[in-house]
């Protein structure tokens, strides 16, 4: 099975990833994980313009590296087969986009990210994966 963890840096996502290493049996043997980091855009065009696409790519690839470093230590030594994904875009679009083309059957993160809405009963982002997903979502805290 084809499980995608969403992976933001939180505390949250992490406890998602160590919910699908914990109950791999559940998923029919071990689990192909999809780690996705979806890293929001940089909101002015003229950010590119003066600092330059390739310092802005780094500034996103380095990003993506230091969040999704814990969650390959977590899948470490297991017999997990990981795909790693890092994109940049809307969190919900992103990860919605990402089941399709890798062909996920489940999506399981967080609730609660790395948002100015983290004091909500759920993350904006995960809400809106969940009303929009054609997978299953387990949602986990």
């Amino acid at each position: 099975m084809k499980v995608l963890v969403a992976i933001d840096g939180s505390d949250a996502s992490l406890n998602a990833l160590r919910y699908v290493i914990g109950h791999a049996g559940m998923f029919g043997g071990t689990p192909e994980v999809v780690l996705v980091h979806v890293h929001l855009p940089i909101p002015s065009g003229r950010a590119r313009a003066v600092i330059g696409h390739s310092v802005i790519d780094e500034y996103y690839r380095e990003e993506s590296e230091a969040i999704l470093a814990p969650a390959r230590a977590l899948l470490a030594g297991t017999p997990c087969k990981v795909v790693e994904m890092h994109v940049v875009g809307q969190p919900a679009h992103e990860i919605l986009a990402a089941v399709k083309q890798h062909g996920c059957e489940l999506i399981v993160m967080g609730t609660h990210g790395h948002s100015t809405f983290r004091k909500l009963f759920m993350g904006s982002v995960a809400m809106q994966v969940i009303a929009e997903s054609p997978v299953p979502v387990l949602a986990t805290k």
